[in-house]
């Protein structure tokens, strides 16, 4: 019988090693091919988790902090997502312009 997948959005419970009951508090892009990096939370206590790379826990501090950059990141990925979109569109725009010309 093989593992059920764990859901890795942010909400969801998911389970490493022996942790149970962790709540998934912020996800964070990593560059390049490395495993997205998380910020989960059980009871009072906050921990910082990459795949592969294990897990650690965190003070409050650091867990704002690094839910902030999360979030700026996000930000960044959906304002480039806009822009190139935008693009598309005008060139679009300018072909169809130009093809009944």
């Amino acid at each position: 019988m093989s593992k059920a997948k764990q859901s890795w959005e942010v909400g969801q419970q998911v389970k490493v090693g022996f942790l149970a009951g962790l709540t998934v508090i912020a996800k964070i892009p990593t560059p390049g091919f490395a495993p997205d990096a998380y910020v989960l939370v059980r009871g009072e206590q906050f921990y910082s988790f990459m795949p592969h790379n294990g897990i650690s826990k965190i003070d409050h501090a650091e867990a704002r902090d690094l839910v902030a950059q999360a979030k700026r990141m996000h930000a960044a990925a959906e304002a480039r997502a806009a822009a190139q979109a935008n693009r598309v569109i005008d060139t679009a725009k300018l072909a169809a312009e130009l093809l009944a010309a």
